[in-house]
């Protein structure tokens, strides 16, 4: 009998632990379920969410190089809720109130067509560059949006230091006169300093081709394919003028071989008054599937471009090294740098369209339309007027 009863108490025993063991895996769901229904999704979901990695382009010259400053001097923007922080020589975190939501890897970029075609064969997601460069890629199929510029000015027309006109209006008078075409150049193909330049002469009354066999013509325009060559096509007789972004014309008079003739701003009938050039370029495929991780990107480079702004000496001090050139060059940097979606902006995209439609340079999709028709085609303000304040 006592082995019967002895049987007994071990069952209850046994069956009574299983009910505990059940009991408390239920609570553990129940938990789960509650944190979830709290939060929209439980942490286990959170851990698995993968990091999103993007391709980011920049350039070396003064319009586009800002964002280096995360590279270069990280603790002026740790304390922001949202930047960029570096963890190898070209890959930067992009953070959200504490949070990783991005890995940035960093690609050196090179003129505006060259940044098009990278985006058009997959290889970036984002370009600080030239917004001209950027229309005509959408004009082509490019899927990509322009969200907001990045500066605006800072361009100026230089000539040999030899030439024989010291102001952009004598250059007119010295064109229209002289037996043989003027050879001016130009970096890309549909770089912003490009259109003023040929706009402007176009407009000045003079003939301008790309036809090096019209002896007719004014002026005759070589591409110089890259920024690294206005300097040396100058000394090298090559061509003996071009338009181009800060530090390019200061670091031609520094180094002897030419002269400004002439800022943006100096330019006849006052259109090219701080005029917008650069822009953050993006991929759509980016903005659809990961739009948190765009406005991150633009709150971020919000703030480097208004640092910059407001902080000419020390931004020239940071950038010194990354631009190459001495810190006494850049503080003479003319360039206005803003992320503001302002209607001098929306007015100078205007203009660029149609000085560019009147110039030939569009041949897909914008053919035969008006800037009101094509302009929620390639901007989206969106995520910039999201950000108040700044």
């Amino acid at each position: 009998m006592k082995r019967i009863l002895l049987l007994f108490l071990v069952a209850v025993l046994i069956v009574g632990a299983s009910a505990g063991c059940t009991s408390k895996e239920a609570s553990n769901d129940s938990d789960n379920v509650e944190v979830a229904n709290e939060s929209g999704e439980n942490k286990a979901d959170k851990a698995d969410v993968e990091i999103p990695e993007i391709n980011v382009a920049w350039g070396k010259d003064l319009h586009t190089a800002n964002p280096h400053m995360a590279f270069e001097a990280s603790e002026l923007f740790e304390n922001n809720p949202v930047h960029l922080r570096p963890i190898t020589d070209s890959k930067l975190e992009l953070v959200k109130d504490g949070e990783v939501i991005a890995i940035v890897n960093f690609i050196l970029g090179g003129s505006g067509s060259e940044n098009v075609t990278l985006m058009s064969q997959g290889h970036l997601d984002v370009a600080f560059s030239s917004s001209t460069a950027f229309m005509t890629g959408i004009d082509q199929g490019l899927d990509c949006s322009i969200l907001c510029p990045i500066q605006s000015g800072g361009v100026s027309v230089v000539a040999d230091i030899d030439a024989e006109y010291d102001t952009f209006e004598e250059l007119i008078e010295y064109a229209k006169n002289i037996e043989k075409p003027i050879l001016a150049g130009y970096h890309s193909a549909v770089s912003s300093p490009r259109i003023v330049l040929e706009y402007a002469l176009r407009e000045a009354g003079l003939k301008v081709t790309e036809d090096t066999s019209d002896f007719e013509a004014d002026v005759i325009m070589i591409d110089l394919k890259g920024l690294n060559n206005l300097i040396p096509s100058l000394s090298s007789g090559q061509v003996e003028l071009w338009a181009g972004p800060i530090p390019y014309p200061q670091n031609a008079e520094a180094q002897g071989v030419g002269k400004i003739i002439s800022t943006l701003d100096e330019l006849p009938g006052g259109k090219w008054v701080d005029f917008p050039c650069c822009t953050i370029n993006v991929h759509n495929d980016l903005i659809r599937n990961h739009p948190e991780v765009v406005q991150a990107l633009v709150e971020a480079a919000t703030d480097i471009h208004n640092f910059a702004q407001n902080n000419r000496e020390e931004t020239a001090e940071v950038l010194a090294g990354f631009v190459g050139l001495d810190e006494e060059i850049l503080r003479n940097n003319d360039t206005t740098y803003s992320t503001a979606i302002t209607d001098h902006f929306i007015n100078g995209m205007r203009v660029y369209y149609e000085a560019m439609t009147e110039m030939g340079k569009f041949s897909g999709e914008f053919v035969g339309k008006d800037f009101d028709e094509i302009k929620d085609m390639v901007f989206d303000f969106s995520f910039r007027e999201n950000i108040s304040g700044k």
